[in-house]
């Protein structure tokens, strides 16, 4: 006989109900039976009031669990709450000696490897890995892995006893030293296992995991036998495999502020934004992922992500929410939640939007994309600054807040207050960027070059000199304009400021900058990652005298074509300590231009070429003809690769100088002028001296002379 738990079971994977309508059927069959019962129980007229008394009971009972069965099959479905999954993988990076555990596998970026030789006896410390986690909790007993890679050295392997002793906090664990020696041949991984105890861990307690060998023997060894252990990369990832808790993830009410939804997320752990900024995630809304980047509010204890909703297609209602994060390989995380939004009114806790103006610290990305065209008397700029991160919270926050009398006395937005009146009230702290506040941020640095400066070196911690070339106060007009990207929102997302003006190059013979190191000091404070893309392009009659570059390790290409001369510099990730400066030759540029210097090449190679040919009219001309091939591809290949003018013009006219001595020093060739000068008639022999005289008419009978005897020849 079936239980209800096995009865409910059935009728679901029978015939595909869903638990509710199970539950349903159910109590409408128990129902249904009691009203029989109670029709048996009562034959008789004097037991009519009891029965309907219990009917009432029964009746009512049912009708309770018909109404809550469903309500309750959609509460598991809320799971707006959710631990991290038992286990996850710390890797281990660093050096061996100072090692470092982390759970974010986009920190595997160096590899290390310690080597361990036959020569060595007793036992040896492979490494030590530490962490300190951030938070407190308790862990159960279980099994946790450790697992490094390996590679045997000139022999058919390796028999060792391998230890891992694990410190959380004040326990210890060791791996059992019963174990039989393992023996490793060729590559491949060595995992070894360390049974845990429940405990529990204080708020900075250290997790340490130390690794060593010992009785190492080598099998067939040779003379430089030995075991190396690899971790810290993608490819060889070191790590303690373990179930511990590492975040919790809540996805707290939506507030709405117009017609906007947020959204906000919180993650605890002891990781404080790195849990977020060192992962890859997001939020579903309606089955539909929000591209946009979301709010970044933090502290050491959690962050709090909030995801900008626009819901131009949607009247609110019930909307559900799927938020995911990853932090390595395979461990994703989720939760989700269904929210009851009312459109049109604010509603819920705004603590995610700051009442004082948020820092600019907490992982901003930056990226300066530079194009310039050159004519030999000024260069035209095109300048795009984009950045993400706090940095555009900071922004989008400012211009929200334009005319904001608690703003600090050092706010650089501040200097915007004089716009207050051009913003109305409805679109002050709405938590977007409407046109007007856009408008004020664009007007107030096309108003005065000092502001654009100020903006860039006080607000975006970026050197105006530095990045355009010159002082922008010799810029001529200014053309600027901001990109708020997909979204007007107050979030994360990428910013553009394009700058685009002309200004005049000194050809007094200096050199003029044409970009350097731009971050200002202390500026990596705020940016994470900087990159460049430089490209600067001339026309067909203006060229660059050559370019300095004070610093080998930023590559950069230079081209020549005949209609253009193109230098391009690309960095993805400047380091902080990163100090360039590139610079050109302003001086000649008519001179050094690609069409007059391609011009000039071609006409030095062919006077060059002219002159052999008139010198070895009696001598040997493959010397001079080789020598004047090879400077020309010479030439051509410097002028190509872009080397200094000098140097090509250098080369071309070298090229005119050594055809003197190449032809002097040709051998001379006897007869040459009566070979030279030979046609198609051929050569016939004198029979007095030997000598061949050449044949130079068809008609026969031929007579003629033989210009080194005098002799007279008939040809028949």
């Amino acid at each position: 006989m079936l239980d209800s738990k096995g009865f409910k079971t059935g009728l679901q994977d029978s015939y595909g109900y869903t638990i509710s309508e199970v539950e349903f059927r159910l109590n409408w069959h128990i129902l249904t039976e009691s009203l029989r019962g109670i029709e048996g129980a009562c034959p008789n007229q004097s037991n009519v009031e009891g029965a309907n008394s219990r009917f009432a009971v029964i009746f009512s009972s049912i009708m309770i669990m018909v109404v809550f069965s469903p309500m309750m099959a959609n509460a598991q479905e809320n799971n707006d709450c959710c631990e991290s999954p038992d286990e996850f993988d710390l890797f281990l990076i660093g050096d061996a000696d100072s090692g470092q555990l982390t759970p974010f596998s986009n920190e595997l970026e160096e590899e290390k490897s310690m080597e361990v030789t036959s020569s060595v006896f007793g036992e040896v410390e492979i490494g030590t890995w530490m962490i300190i986690w951030g938070e407190s909790g308790s862990y159960s007993s279980g099994t946790w892995t450790f697992t490094i890679p390996y590679e045997v050295k000139d022999s058919t392997g390796v028999s060792a006893n391998a230890t891992v002793v694990v410190k959380v906090g004040g326990n210890t664990y060791e791996s059992s030293g019963q174990l039989p020696a393992v023996y490793l041949s060729e590559s491949g991984e060595l995992s070894i296992p360390i049974e845990v105890q429940d405990g529990q861990y204080s708020k900075n307690d250290k997790i340490e995991i130390t690794f060593s060998v010992r009785s190492m023997i080598f099998s067939n060894p040779g003379s430089e036998s030995g075991i190396n252990f690899y971790w810290g990369s993608e490819e060889y990832a070191a790590a303690m495999s373990m179930s511990f808790p590492l975040v919790n993830v809540e996805i707290r009410d939506a507030s709405v502020k117009g017609s906007l939804v947020f959204f906000p997320v919180r993650l605890s752990s002891g990781f404080g934004d790195r849990i977020w900024t060192s992962s890859s995630g997001g939020l579903l809304v309606q089955n539909v992922e929000i591209a946009e980047s979301p709010i970044v509010n933090s502290n050491e204890d959690w962050v709090d992500v909030t995801f900008v909703w626009d819901p131009s297609e949607s009247n609110g209602g019930s909307v559900r929410t799927d938020f995911h994060i990853s932090l390595q390989g395979s461990l994703v995380i989720e939760a989700n939640k269904i929210h009851d939004i009312t459109l049109g009114q604010d509603t819920g806790d705004n603590s995610w939007y700051p009442e004082e103006e948020p820092p600019r610290t907490g992982g901003s990305g930056l990226d300066v994309e530079i194009n310039c065209k050159y004519d030999g008397n000024s260069i035209e700029r095109k300048t795009t600054i984009s950045f993400d991160g706090a940095m555009s919270q900071w922004m989008r926050w400012g211009l929200d807040n334009i005319g904001n009398k608690s703003l600090g006395s050092n706010s650089w937005w501040r200097n915007l207050n004089t716009f207050s009146d051009q913003v109305s009230s409805s679109e002050k702290q709405n938590g977007r960027v409407d046109n007007s506040e856009l408008s004020a941020l664009e007007t107030h640095l096309r108003g005065s070059k000092t502001d654009l400066k100020s903006f860039l070196s006080s607000g975006l911690m970026v050197d105006p000199e530095a990045v355009f070339g010159v002082d922008p106060v010799n810029f001529g007009p200014l053309e600027i304009s901001i990109d708020l990207g997909a979204s007007r929102a107050f979030n994360s997302d990428s910013i553009s400021l394009r700058v685009s003006s002309t200004y005049y190059v000194s050809d007094s013979g200096s050199r003029q900058a044409l970009i350097e190191d731009f971050v200002r000091p202390g500026g990596y404070d705020f940016w994470d990652k900087v990159g460049l893309s430089f490209e600067i392009r001339t026309g067909m009659l203006s060229g660059f005298g050559g370019i300095y570059l004070d610093n080998e390790e930023i590559d950069y290409t230079h081209r020549r074509w005949i209609l253009m001369e193109i230098i391009t510099m690309e960095s993805s990730d400047i380091e902080s300590d990163t100090d360039f400066r590139m610079e050109f030759g302003a001086e000649n540029a008519l001179l050094f231009s690609p069409l007059i210097s391609a011009m000039i090449s071609v006409f030095a190679l062919c006077l060059a070429l002219g002159i052999g040919m008139a010198l070895t009219r009696r001598r040997t001309r493959a010397p001079s003809m080789i020598m004047i091939g090879v400077l020309g591809v010479l030439s051509l290949s410097i002028y190509w690769f872009g080397l200094p003018m000098p140097i090509v013009l250098g080369v071309v006219s070298s090229s005119i100088l050594l055809v003197f001595p190449a032809s002097v020093i040709s051998p001379v060739i006897e007869d040459a002028g009566v070979q030279r000068n030979s046609n198609k008639g051929g050569m016939v022999r004198c029979p007095s001296c030997g000598k061949k005289v050449p044949v130079e008419s068809d008609i026969r009978p031929l007579r003629i002379d033989c210009p080194a005897c005098g002799s007279t020849l008939r040809i028949e």
